[in-house]
């Protein structure tokens, strides 16, 4: 193989190499996020970093006592990437992102005990919250009008329920009786780069250009060398 061919089949796998992580963007983005994290926060409007760190704190404590959860809070369709017709169904969208998590994890710290809490604006759902689960939840109410911070608030107060219920007593955060205002505010977020989309096809279009130099150039070695 010579040299030219030899950056062209180079290129062309790195492109390849590229091309699953291309494919897997925004496809289901919370489970992405909660194989490292323990909460998805919806994507706009921002959370609030009061409730924010709240939740994310009260994760960790949660956690080291022993029942660890993941929580997705889903604000609107944009949260759900591929699946954005199951906004407004969290039965559902709990189902496949529970499956996607004991898939991805292969077992680990989120196999068979995985213990899932999504929320959206129209409710709760989840995997493995235990048969008290009604219990736990029934007093918590989601200010949807609040967006982001709505959600966030209700989801502390719903975590710290679901862990006492579990045998995990937990006292429910100040942050649970934040007073919150209602907000009106863009759900759209940017969308993805287009340099992941298009690096593969310009590495592989690179690499031939170069290439075509590399042969063309020895062409004229060439010729000018059986001219002599």
């Amino acid at each position: 193989m010579t040299g030219s061919r030899r950056l062209i089949a180079l290129v062309a796998a790195l492109a390849l190499l590229a091309s699953p992580a291309v494919a897997r963007a925004d496809g289901d983005p919370a489970s992405d996020i909660l194989l490292g994290e323990d909460v998805f926060f919806p994507y706009a409007p921002k959370t609030a970093p009061r409730l924010s760190d709240a939740l994310t704190g009260l994760l960790e404590r949660t956690r080291s006592a022993g029942y660890p959860m993941k929580v997705a809070l889903i604000e609107s369709e944009g949260d759900l990437g591929a699946n954005a017709d199951l906004f407004g169904r969290p039965l559902d969208y709990a189902n496949l992102l529970a499956d996607e998590l004991r898939t991805l994890r292969h077992g680990r710290a989120g196999g068979d005990d995985l213990h899932l809490l999504v929320v959206m604006p129209t409710g709760f759902s989840g995997s493995g919250l235990g048969d008290r689960v009604d219990e736990a939840l029934g007093p918590v109410r989601i200010e949807a009008a609040a967006q982001s911070d709505g959600l966030a608030r209700a989801a502390i107060e719903a975590v710290a329920r679901l862990a006492s219920v579990n045998g995990h007593s937990t006292p429910i955060p100040p942050e649970a009786k934040l007073a919150l205002t209602a907000r009106d505010e863009s759900t759209n977020r940017s969308g993805p780069s287009v340099l992941p989309f298009v690096l593969p096809f310009g590495l592989v279009t690179i690499a031939i250009a170069i290439a075509g130099l590399v042969a063309a150039r020895r062409r004229r070695q060439a010729e000018r060398s059986d001219g002599m």
